[in-house]
């Protein structure tokens, strides 16, 4: 890694692990090379890019970064998902690009950045709406047991 992206250097699990300042557009015109890869659940991104390079993809999601890998979808033309990750993501197939290849006009892949992101939330308040109900009707159920008893 560049010295001038090191933002700090922290020792876990005996290793050390150098978390960067360095945002997709820095990546992007940057001096590494990326070969085209497509990224499962278990992969890892392995370049670079903030303190999300050793962390598998599935847990990056259970993290909720997905507009990081939402941008570095549109943002990095070698790098693409599985379906499954690309419709957790919110991209549709309407609004997949061919790969290799990127959305260069920063404007435009902002709103398509936001579009995806929109999804995502919609996606979340109705799992949390069902997370509820479901609840409720637990609670609902455990006062019927226990008014039987």
């Amino acid at each position: 890694m560049e010295r001038q992206f090191l933002l700090e250097e922290k020792r876990l699990d005996n290793r050390y692990y150098y978390f960067s300042k360095m945002d997709i557009l820095d990546f992007e015109n940057s001096t590494y090379s990326v070969n085209l890869r497509k990224l499962t659940r278990k992969s890892r991104l392995g370049f670079g890019y903030r303190d999300i390079k050793d962390i598998t993809i599935q847990d990056i999601l259970i993290m909720n970064k997905h507009k990081e890998l939402i941008k570095i979808y549109f943002g990095l033309g070698k790098i693409n998902f599985i379906d499954d990750i690309l419709e957790e993501l919110g991209i549709s197939e309407d609004m997949r690009i061919p790969k290799p290849g990127k959305i260069v006009d920063y404007d435009e892949r902002d709103k398509v950045v936001a579009k995806a992101l929109k999804v995502v939330k919609e996606r979340k308040k109705e799992e949390v709406a069902a997370f509820r109900k479901m609840a409720q009707e637990m609670r609902e159920q455990q006062k019927s047991d226990d008014s039987q008893k």
